[in-house]
């Protein structure tokens, strides 16, 4: 930089006769941001270079009789308005920053990514130790039956099989379960962390019982491979929730970075292990045992870390009913912090909210007269987006069931905005339904569809304005709602 500024054609510098001017042309060039400090307005200026929010470098303008003869830099231990770190080591930080985070760290991503990313790098260096030690667990054994049966082959085709066996279910999982993934991505993030380990903990104990290695490493593998999958998946997801400046592969690309750092690490200290507890097979899977608890821990900081913005059944249930008794609406912190991912939510239990379902359902064909009922309940009200059926097959077992209406489609950025209302329109009217049969539980379906109509037309039109006035939950069109909605749509002749 300085052999740049001295490079500058002494005429031209001659023409910055004050101050403003001069700071002025310096922001047009590759600086960021600067500041000035004016120590003595007849002699010279100090401009402080400013960059992501922290000091990069300090000059001095020195000004003989207004004309600007010459700029130095000035060193830390020169500068008496601001202490400066040693440059050497600021350097040093700087350049890891830029290996590990996202560029323009911390004002490139939301503030709940470092707190997230803190906790699964510690997360990944223990999974990494305990890889090391089940997997010298499991060579152990490999070799123990082709010793023992002479056949060095055979331990080699069951070691194949054990992974082949385990792909070979990995695809069913990814097609029945693949979208859930989405919706409820904290919860399936943490029973991703419950196999993992299952899977670590059989590996571990393979050399006990050699006569099923087949079973057991094709389940082992079979479960890690399920949370492997679980963790690319929410992943995507995640990144995107972080991301603030469109830099998803960027913040994707560092996760790989740290990974990498946390699986180093861990190899290390896992193979430090191995040596200190080599023949001591029991040693070892005890320590995985006590291990494998501190990785669900990290795993559960980690999750709860994570302040999602966006709504999917859960965390709209919990603004619906706090906005209903106190007419507020939480911020996402609250909200998230609430929210059950360890086991189902009350919100997850009997009756379930179906939305968007077709023909296809059992449920289409076997309530004809509750849909005629409610087809009609719902012209009656000038309802002409969707209609809601009370499945009943007992009185334990009962599923709330919206069939959208078909409009005018288009791809107008405010008709997709007008679509994402009305998901949650139907979603606030079929959650009072659900509060209703709950709290009132005897009452009969035409009684409490005309409460929750009631309910709907007076207080619905407020609580949309109280959420998008909030301005803490993403519900246009760019930001899907995290829910499991169906394609298809009823037109009514």
């Amino acid at each position: 930089m300085i052999t740049l500024l001295n490079k500058v054609n002494q005429n031209n510098i001659k023409l910055l006769k004050s101050t403003a001017l001069f700071q002025s042309s310096l922001q047009l060039s590759k600086f960021k941001y600067f500041s000035t400090i004016n120590n003595n307005t007849d002699k010279n200026q100090k401009i402080i270079e400013f960059k992501n929010g922290e000091i990069k470098s300090q000059y001095l303008i020195n000004n003989n009789n207004n004309n600007i003869n010459q700029i130095t830099l000035i060193k830390p231990s020169e500068s008496t308005s601001t202490t400066l770190i040693n440059a050497n080591s600021i350097s040093i930080i700087n350049k890891a920053k830029s290996y590990f985070l996202p560029k323009g760290y911390p004002n490139s991503v939301s503030p709940d990514y470092i707190h997230y990313y803190k906790w699964l790098f510690c997360q990944n260096v223990v999974g990494s130790v305990t890889y090391v030690l089940s997997t010298h667990a499991l060579l152990t054994t490999v070799v123990g039956m082709s010793v023992a049966s002479a056949l060095p082959f055979a331990a080699a085709i069951s070691w194949v099989l054990k992974d082949g066996l385990g792909a070979f279910a990995l695809v069913f999982f990814a097609n029945k379960f693949s979208t859930l993934l989405d919706f409820d991505l904290k919860k399936y993030k943490f029973r991703g962390d419950i196999l993992h380990n299952l899977g670590v903990l059989l590996e571990m104990c393979t050399p006990f019982i050699q006569g099923y290695f087949l079973p057991l490493a094709s389940i082992s593998n079979l479960s890690k491979g399920l949370a492997g999958l679980i963790y690319g998946s929410t992943r995507a997801s995640l990144n995107k929730s972080f991301s603030i400046k469109d830099n998803i592969g960027d913040i994707t690309a560092k996760y790989q970075s740290q990974s990498m750092a946390a699986y180093l690490m861990g190899m290390g200290i896992g193979s430090t292990f191995g040596l200190l507890l080599s023949g001591s097979t029991f040693s070892g899977i005890s320590i995985v045992f006590s291990l494998s608890f501190v990785h669900m821990f990290l795993g559960y900081k980690a999750v709860k870390s994570i302040n999602l913005k966006s709504l999917n059944k859960q965390r709209l249930s919990i603004i619906i009913d706090n906005w209903l008794l106190n007419s507020e609406i939480l911020n996402s912190k609250i909200v998230n912090n609430n929210e059950e991912f360890i086991f189902d939510s009350k919100y997850n239990k009997e009756p379930h909210i179906k939305l968007g379902l077709s023909s296809d359902d059992k449920e289409f064909l076997n309530n004809p007269q509750e849909i005629l009922n409610s087809i009609n309940f719902s012209k009656s009200n000038n309802n002409n987006e969707y209609f809601i059926v009370l499945d009943k097959k007992n009185q334990k077992e009962q599923q709330i069931s919206v069939y959208y209406l078909e409009g005018q489609q288009s791809n107008n950025y405010n008709d997709q905005y007008n679509q994402n209302l009305i998901y949650i329109k139907s979603f606030f009217h079929s959650h009072i339904i659900r509060n209703e049969i709950l709290n009132n539980p005897t009452k009969s379906s035409e009684e409490i569809f005309k409460i929750s109509q009631e309910k709907v037309d007076e207080k619905y039109q407020f609580f949309i304005n109280d959420l998008i006035k909030s301005s803490q939950w993403n519900i246009n069109p760019n930001t899907i709602l995290m829910m499991e909605i169906g394609e298809s749509k009823f037109k009514l002749n």
